[in-house]
């Protein structure tokens, strides 16, 4: 019966019984089968080459891997970034300030790396030596201290990464004036005026 009402439905709305009656009969011969969908074949997604692209699926196809195709180049990848580039001193990060005696000061900051240097920038300038080893490194030694010159090492959010590649900074940099002063003192003939760490600030001992 309701096979029949749906055949009536069919020639009302202007289809042909003969097709309605068909479509009975394949799905009566064809029932659906259920798959594991741990049997599923997962397909792959190739860019289009023309001549390899098609031989390649014709190969996936024999180990029945169904292959999909994009195109090389699209709209989204032609269009150009209209997003304006980020200056690596307004994220976070491990940063370097040259002086003249060539000893430079490593430091890290969890906020913008151009806010930290302009408050090293204040402290040079009013003297704050007992809060700023950059300020007190300028008092005694008469040193310029470049702060114009600042650079950022890397771009580090996480703060033990941050604190990890400080420390290897300031220990790269201690290395390098280490080999630096013992080849002026062997020429000299004197012993080294060796570097030692203190705080994030490399000085002479």
């Amino acid at each position: 019966m309701e096979k029949a009402h749906v055949l009536d439905v069919f020639v009302k709305n202007g289809y042909n019984r003969h097709v309605g009656q068909k479509a009975f009969l394949k799905a009566k011969k064809e029932p659906s089968i259920r798959r594991d969908p741990n049997d599923r074949v997962m397909g792959v997604n190739l860019p289009y080459i023309q001549g390899a692209t098609n031989r390649t699926a014709r190969i996936l196809r024999k180990f029945d891997v169904p292959a999909t195709f994009r195109p090389l180049n699209t709209i989204h990848s032609s269009l150009t970034s209209v997003k304006d580039p980020i200056d690596p001193k307004e994220m976070k990060g491990v940063y370097v300030i040259p002086c003249s005696c060539g000893i430079p000061y490593i430091g890290e900051t969890g906020r913008s790396i151009n806010q930290w240097i302009s408050e090293h920038s204040s402290d040079l300038r009013h003297g704050r030596t007992k809060s700023s080893a950059l300020a007190e490194h300028a008092e005694k030694t008469m040193h310029h201290v470049c702060i114009e010159e600042a650079q950022v090492i890397a771009k580090v959010a996480q703060f033990h990464h941050r604190k990890f590649r400080e420390a290897l900074e300031i220990e790269k940099g201690r290395k390098i004036l280490i080999g630096m002063m013992a080849g002026r003192s062997a020429v000299a003939g004197s012993q080294p005026c060796l570097p030692s760490l203190r705080g994030p600030f490399l000085v002479r001992s």
